[in-house]
């Protein structure tokens, strides 16, 4: 074998090494899916499905639970890392028993949201961002009176995005 052959063989092992070492740290990292098994019906609250976009073309989806007046303060809750949506819904029913509306949602890579490259604390941020973007839209949400409430890398990313929004009335972390 000639040490070109030689050279160029060892250079893709270890491209290939490289590749396979990248990939195992990051599968390694990533969060745990895990899908919901209890939605708000199981507490008694009535709500919908929603989806919504975010970054990189993906989709975000959850849960938005109402308000029964006319037009309420809204609170959205964040899960941390490897949680969900319903890891946030003991929270649901007292604060829509204090009449404000509530939406639970997955940030990308867990729950029923999309899949992306990699799930971070900034990404967590930017998906609380469009979450934000979407509920400022509905009907009866007052959009100046919106709290969020964040767990672990959920609380993080609410004070990441409250850290550039003036928009957001409050945050509990």
């Amino acid at each position: 074998m000639s040490g070109f052959g030689l050279l160029s063989g060892l250079l893709l092992g270890l491209l290939v090494l490289l590749w396979v070492a990248r990939w195992s740290i990051r599968r390694g990292l990533a969060a745990p899916r895990e899908a919901e098994k209890r939605d708000p019906d199981s507490l008694g609250l009535v709500f919908r499905t929603v989806a919504f976009p975010t970054a990189n073309g993906r989709t975000l989806r959850g849960w938005f639970i109402p308000a029964q007046q006319a037009v309420a303060p809204a609170v959205v809750l964040l899960h941390g890392w490897g949680g969900n949506a319903e890891t946030m819904l003991p929270l649901a029913g007292p604060l829509h028993r204090q009449g404000h509306a509530v939406l639970l949602f997955d940030t990308r890579c867990h729950g029923m949201s999309d899949g992306d490259s990699f799930a971070s604390l900034p990404r967590f941020a930017e998906d609380l961002d469009h979450a934000l973007d979407w509920l400022r839209t509905q009907p009866g949400v007052d959009p100046q009176r919106i709290a969020v409430i964040g767990h672990s890398v959920g609380a993080g990313a609410a004070l990441l995005a409250a850290s550039r929004s003036a928009a957001i009335a409050a945050v509990v972390s």
